[in-house]
């Protein structure tokens, strides 16, 4: 009994793919010609607003990036962070030897003092009419110039050490300890982690006019490529590269990760705010396209036909095409065996198929049974 089930059941699937296929094979003659109707799937058509999204690639970086240095000359003392190592605002990354420094201060506060004593001792014989209203001025100028120099000294003395400016992340480190450096010489780059990151693009002038400020952009990285992420347009240049005719974009995103690296080449899908009442088609559906048009088949349910339609193309995305016009709402589009049709042939829908091999292998099973 077993191997009478198996073999029903064998000789039952074997009449059915037979039905299928003879159903689905295409014919190059008319349906004048008794041409057998072609197995097809339709697609309904939907209009929705829909924005064009715009593919490009950049750099990414940290949105700001400072290069720290010294004031004065000297040689570097102290170093204390590397490249990679994270920072606080305020914490004291390098400095230089002091001695030199500390003694123009001191010299700066001596000249003071020296010059308000000797303001003093001049206003005092000045009133007393022992000396001139010259001599007077000419005092109050030194005072003047040695509050000053100190000024000067303290200004020096505070920028020969470099300080944090923000948390952030060390990029580069130029020097090393003990190296005599010169005054606004580069001793490190560091990145202001709280700004987050920026990725600069070019867009052609086409691409530019539909882009807005805080529009929607997605990035993937080579190095994570399983994970997007998701930023906003920040930045649109109003003057071209002379060098390359394009514009350049900034995108930022927050860091929210210490996966990423700046210098990362990320692949950007910028998504306008612009959108469009657009109809989306499978690419399979075209049997014949130029710049603006395309032909596609229509599903008549009434006579089980399809006639061949010239629509508006406005672009080609990922499978489908967009079109805003040659379509009503509702109507169906033949997406998958376009290409074996004729203007006018009939066709059965292939879920019809699949409904009637369905039945067939009922109704063969249970007299094979019988």
């Amino acid at each position: 009994m077993p191997a009478l089930h198996h073999y029903t059941w064998f000789v039952a699937l074997t009449l059915s793919c037979t039905f299928y296929f003879t159903l689905s094979l295409p014919a190059v003659a008319s349906s004048a010609q008794g041409k057998p109707s072609v197995s097809v799937a339709t697609e309904t058509v939907q209009y929705q607003q829909h924005s064009r999204p715009i593919r490009t690639s950049g750099i990414l970086a940290y949105k700001s990036q400072q290069t720290l240095s010294f004031k004065t000359a000297g040689p570097v003392a102290q170093l204390l962070v590397d490249e990679g190592d994270r920072v606080l605002a305020g914490q004291l990354l390098a400095s230089l030897t002091m001695e030199e420094i500390n003694a123009q201060v001191d010299e700066a506060k001596a000249r003071l003092d020296l010059a308000k004593r000797n303001l003093e001792r001049i206003s005092k014989l000045h009133k007393n009419n022992v000396v001139s209203l010259d001599q007077l001025q000419s005092a109050e100028t030194e005072l003047a110039v040695a509050q000053s120099r100190l000024r000067i000294t303290l200004f020096n003395q505070r920028y020969s050490r470099i300080d944090a400016p923000s948390p952030g992340l060390v990029l580069r480190r130029h020097v090393e300890e003990n190296e005599l450096v010169t005054p606004n010489q580069p001793v490190l780059v560091v990145a202001d982690t709280s700004r987050g990151w920026v990725l600069k693009t070019g867009l052609t002038d086409e691409e530019i006019v539909r882009v807005k400020k805080n529009d929607r952009a997605q990035i993937q990285f080579d190095a994570w490529p399983d994970q997007t992420f998701t930023g906003q347009v920040t930045r649109l240049a109003a003057l071209a590269d002379e060098r390359t005719g394009t514009f350049q974009v900034e995108i930022t995103f927050p860091e929210t990760t210490s996966k990423l690296r700046s210098g990362f080449v990320g692949k950007v899908t910028l998504i306008p705010s612009s959108q469009q009442l657009l109809a989306l088609i499978p690419i399979e559906s075209v049997v014949n396209a130029s710049r603006t048009r395309a032909d596609v088949f229509v599903y008549n349910p009434d006579k089980q036909s399809v006639t061949l339609r010239n629509i508006h193309l406005n672009f080609i995305e990922s499978g489908f095409i967009a079109s805003e016009s040659g379509l009503a709402e509702g109507e169906r589009v033949i997406s998958s065996g376009a290409g074996f049709l004729l203007d006018g042939d009939t066709v059965i829908l292939a879920e019809k198929v699949v409904e009637s091999v369905a039945d067939t292998v009922s109704e063969q099973t249970a007299d094979l049974q019988e």
